[in-house]
């Protein structure tokens, strides 16, 4: 048997580790709306709370799957007269 000598140190990261987190907005904003004193999160990036946020469209980034590709659960019967 023979010994192997390392030549090269492999170097890496955990996965996640020192990626950049969500933007932070300064804290103590209150909502826009001249009637509202709701306190924002420092995670929202509007100037309004949840109940004055203006109407915008959604987007749902999350992997979508394929209507083909779906499995489809088989129907499991019991006879409970027994």
């Amino acid at each position: 048997m023979t010994t192997m000598q390392i030549d090269e140190v492999v170097r890496g990261r955990m996965a996640g580790a020192g990626t950049p987190s969500g933007a932070v907005h300064p804290s103590g904003r209150i909502c826009a709306d001249d009637a509202c004193t709701t306190v924002l999160s420092v995670y929202n990036p509007t100037g309004w709370c949840w109940q004055h946020e203006r109407p915008h469209p959604y987007v749902l980034q999350a992997p979508r799957k394929r209507r083909k590709d779906a499995q489809v659960a088989e129907p499991e019967y019991r006879d409970f007269r027994e």
